[in-house]
């Protein structure tokens, strides 16, 4: 396992190199939407409401695949995490939730499934380009 060290705090390579590819999407889209401030703001909003439920529901979705973690070991949801499925299910209400709050304020749905598609083109040819690479 690749690692580094910060004092107490451990990092994984896999988690810097991804955290570095989705800045690289949030670089397209400033560049996309220079010129439109407010519509970059607006997105911006939406992305971190969209990711804080992602990672709500990634880590209580064992409670929806193992519901017996409960019973059995209650102090278990601060440790376990919903793992595949969880992902999947968390991706798929995060881009819902997204898509549904950029419909409410009204933005541009065909301009902002490009600008989605792209970016997620740009994660996750980074991701895996540095990650075969480093």
């Amino acid at each position: 396992m690749d690692a580094i060290q910060f004092g107490p705090l451990l990092l994984k390579k896999s988690i810097l190199v991804l955290l570095f590819s989705l800045l690289l999407a949030y670089l397209y889209m400033a560049i996309i939407y220079k010129k439109r401030p407010e519509t970059l703001k607006i997105i911006e909003q939406h992305l971190i409401s969209a990711a804080l439920w992602w990672i709500l529901l990634f880590k209580f979705s064992i409670l929806l695949f193992r519901p017996s973690i409960i019973w059995t070991n209650p102090f278990g949801i601060i440790f376990f995490t919903g793992g595949t499925k969880g992902i999947y299910l968390a991706s798929i209400v995060a881009l819902f939730v997204f898509y549904r709050k950029a419909y409410r304020t009204g933005l541009h749905m065909r301009q902002l499934t490009a600008t989605v598609i792209v970016s997620a083109a740009i994660v996750l040819a980074s991701y895996l380009g540095m990650m075969y690479f480093i």
